[in-house]
This record gives structure tokens, C-alpha cells and sequence, in this order.
């Protein structure tokens, strides 16, 4: 393979597969998009592709300039595209990010061709077989399976942040005096429609100083809409914003943010603002980890939630320790660790 100033001319590409809807949420392809952006930043790749399960509307909304993103609508077609793309005569790295792979999942991309697999999340115990395992929380035992034998990449040095907000990084955290603007964003899908009944119990109590924005994801069904909209109708305090292109500034805009513990979380570290997230299902070991950490603070079920934030909107300085503690942590160049990681297994299995 030819080789130019000590690297690969551009002789090999990357896949990026991941899945993305209402019912599990739209994580999966932010944060492939995000790695797609670092991996064709290095300049070393033929092609960066992204393969997402997904509506061609929010392939569209999570595309990064300069990638190849191709939508369709299940596994099936998924699997048929990867052999498409296995058989151009590249040398290809798979990158997953799906839920649940199990072994067989990673024998089949070793059939195709792909010699070289990695995985950004900790769902599956196929993921033991990959080559490079991201794990960007570390808050499952163990943080990588016992039986893998691949590199790891383990805590948050790894965890990996949009592009857009990473340049809108300020220089200190929040040290506020007063929350006077709340986001809620309860992720891109909210399938347990948590917005709406967070909104409903919180609305009729809110102080006349304090602004609300609620974020309707790009995800949220026709309904959840229709209810928030209904809501803003019947409370001044409360402003909604649809799948806003720059989450960024509009954190930068609020002095609080409410999430479930997923991406939003982390972006909202790097930006130095403080957190509260609600412990719903699965993602509540994360709220729970993250609050043992001293990141951010737990308001329980949403049920609970309301009283529990209302409090904690009255302790400023408990905010600006959390948002000193998470600016700290979250540097925004976890993608880039990543993506180096990635080109540097690919030049190492191509060379032999």
C-alpha cells in the first residue's frame, strides 16, 4: 500500500453504523456524527460514511459537512449496504454504536470483510470481540468485558462532543448569583413523554423571575408536540424551542439545565453550566453515578422531580460547584482522542 510522509495515502475508509429513532432515542447517531467530524478532520481517511438506521429526516438533521450519510429503514438493509461498501476494494474500519450486539453481530462484520471493528458504547457483550472498545462513562463493572482483549478506552477523556459546542467553550464555568433561565431537554425522543409531565406539575409553581425553555427534540412525536404547545398556551413562563441546529448557544443563554444524564449532560459540563437530571429508567445508574461524582444534582423520579428542583433553583453556590466540577472534567476533545486512537489501530492492521 502506498505510503505518503510516513502515513497511508489515503487508501482506507471508515464506516460509522449506528440506529436512531423515538423509542431509543437519537444519542447513537450524535454521537457517530460527532466522531465522523473528528475522523475526517485527520485528513488520513478515503472516506468517512455513516450508515444509520434512522429516518431520512434525521440522518439529515445529524449529517456533518464533508461525510457520506446513508439512511435506511432497518438491519437487514443495513447489513446489505456493508457488504456494498466492503466490496469497493478499500480497506474499511467498522465503527458501531448499536445496542445489544451480540457475538454473532461481530462474526458477521468479520465475514464481510471488515477487519478492523470498534465500538462506542457499553451494550452488548459482542462487544468483547471488537478491536478498540470506547467506553466514555466507565460506570458498569467491569468498564470493558473480562474476556476482551482489544484496546480500551475508558472514562471521560473519551467522551466526545459536538463540534459546535466545543468552539463555543468559554473560558470559566458559571458563577452565577441566580438561576433566571432554565432548559429542560430531555433528549432527542423523550418516548416516555417525561417533558410533558415534568412541565405540567412545575409550571403552576414557578416563581415570576424564573424563565423556562423546554426543548422539543428532534424525535418527539406530532403529540408530545401538540401537549407542549398547549402548555406554553397557558404559562408565560414557559418557551419552547424545536430541534434547535446549535444546542450550544442555547445552553449558554440558560444558568440551569435539566436532562435525563445522556449527551445534553456532558455538553452542558464542557459549556460550564450547572445540572439536574431526572432518573429515569436505564439512564438513572448514570444520573446516579454522575451525582456520586459531585457533577450533577438527582431529582429522583419525575415525579419527584418538581419539588426537588424547585429547591435546588434557590442554592446558587451548589450550582457553580457543579458547573466548576464538570467544566473541569469535560474538555471537549474526547472525539479527537478517539479518532487517533481509530487512525492509529488502522495504520497498525494495515501495515502487516
Amino acid at each position: 500500500m502506498p505510503i505518503l510522509n510516513g502515513k497511508f495515502s489515503h487508501m482506507y475508509s471508515v464506516l460509522l453504523h449506528a440506529a436512531g429513532n423515538s423509542q431509543i432515542g437519537v444519542g447513537h447517531l450524535s454521537r457517530t456524527a460527532t466522531l465522523a467530524s473528528a475522523l475526517r478532520k485527520t485528513k488520513a481517511w478515503h472516506r468517512v460514511v455513516l450508515l444509520w438506521e434512522s429516518s431520512s429526516e434525521l440522518a439529515t438533521y445529524f449529517a456533518p459537512d464533508g461525510c457520506e450519510a446513508i439512511s435506511v429503514d432497518d438491519r437487514q438493509a443495513a447489513l446489505e449496504v456493508r457488504s456494498q461498501l466492503a466490496a469497493t476494494g478499500d480497506d474499511w474500519v467498522l465503527t458501531t454504536d448499536l445496542l445489544n450486539l451480540q457475538p454473532q453481530d461481530m462474526l458477521i462484520s468479520r465475514t464481510q470483510g471488515f477487519r478492523l471493528l470498534s465500538h462506542l458504547n457499553d451494550s452488548g457483550s459482542g462487544r468483547a470481540l471488537a478491536d478498540l472498545l470506547v467506553n466514555e462513562d466507565a460506570f458498569k463493572t467491569p468498564a470493558v468485558p473480562i474476556d476482551f482483549a482489544g484496546v480500551g478506552l475508558v472514562g471521560h477523556a473519551y467522551r466526545m462532543i459536538r463540534p459546535s459546542v466545543v468552539q463555543k467553550r468559554p473560558a470559566t464555568a458559571w458563577t452565577g448569583s441566580q438561576v433566571k433561565q432554565m432548559l429542560i431537554s430531555l433528549g432527542g425522543a423523550d418516548p416516555d413523554r417525561l417533558t410533558c409531565q415534568l412541565l405540567t406539575a412545575i409550571c403552576p409553581q414557578l416563581p415570576p423571575d424564573l424563565g423556562v425553555t423546554a426543548v422539543i427534540g428532534p424525535a418527539f412525536s406530532p403529540a408530545q408536540s401538540e401537549a407542549l404547545q398547549r402548555l406554553a398556551e397557558h404559562h408565560r413562563h414557559l418557551q419552547l424551542l424545536a430541534a434547535p441546529r446549535c444546542l450550544a448557544t442555547v445552553l449558554l443563554q440558560h444558568d440551569l439545565i435539566v436532562t435525563l444524564g445522556g449527551l445534553t449532560t456532558y455538553e452542558a459540563f464542557c459549556l460550564g453550566k450547572p445540572c439536574a437530571a431526572i432518573a429515569w429508567s436505564y439512564m438513572s445508574q448514570y444520573v446516579e453515578a454522575l451525582q456520586q461524582m459531585r457533577l450533577l444534582t438527582n431529582l429522583g423520579s419525575v415525579q419527584q422531580a418538581p419539588v426537588t428542583l424547585l429547591n435546588w433553583v434557590q442554592d446558587p453556590t451548589h450550582l457553580a460547584d457543579l458547573a466548576k466540577r464538570g467544566w473541569q472534567m469535560i474538555d471537549g476533545q474526547g472525539a479527537d482522542r478517539v479518532a487517533s486512537a481509530v487512525l492509529k489501530l488502522a495504520e497498525n492492521r494495515y501495515a502487516r
